[in-house]
């Protein structure tokens, strides 16, 4: 009978947790959490670098666009004057920042420029368009987009 009773008070005492035991648990949780904030933190800014790079590489795009629907002798496409500030639209040139989306707060801002050069005369231009813009703790990102132009007369309008 005593054995009995000794396995049962045994069993209930062994039945629980001890303070350290529970006070290690909640070390080993703490440390899992605080691993995945900041895992969570840098997918953010990662998300956002990625998200500006995408926007600014649809401006140049865009951008690349509008000189390809020129005429090869378009005033807009003389080669030589280096970096131009601004965007190029039908009607010349507007501003020299861009947001991606207009109707939206204003996120990020990007400046364009761009630079029409003479590979061949009459023949062949190359043109580059640079979109910078800033992030915190990482400024002046640039992405630069580049074409070459060939003065077909069979398709010139």
């Amino acid at each position: 009978m005593d054995q009995l009773i000794s396995r049962k008070r045994r069993a209930a005492h062994g039945a629980g947790f001890t303070l350290l035991e529970v006070v290690v648990a909640m070390g080993i949780l703490a440390t899992g959490i605080l691993g995945v904030t900041a895992a969570q933190i840098y997918a953010m800014r990662g998300g956002s670098t990625g998200r500006h790079t995408t926007d600014s590489a649809a401006i140049a795009h865009s951008q690349i666009e509008q000189f390809q629907r020129m005429s090869f002798g378009d005033p807009a496409l003389l080669g030589g004057a280096g970096w131009v500030p601004g965007t190029l639209v039908a009607g010349g040139q507007v501003s020299t920042t861009v947001q991606a989306n207009p109707a939206a707060e204003v996120e990020q801002t990007y400046t364009v420029q761009y630079r029409v050069t003479d590979v061949t005369p009459n023949e062949l231009k190359a043109i580059d368009v640079q979109v910078t813009w800033n992030e915190p703790n990482r400024p002046n990102r640039t992405l630069v987009v580049s074409t070459v132009l060939h003065n077909d007369p069979r398709t010139s309008s």
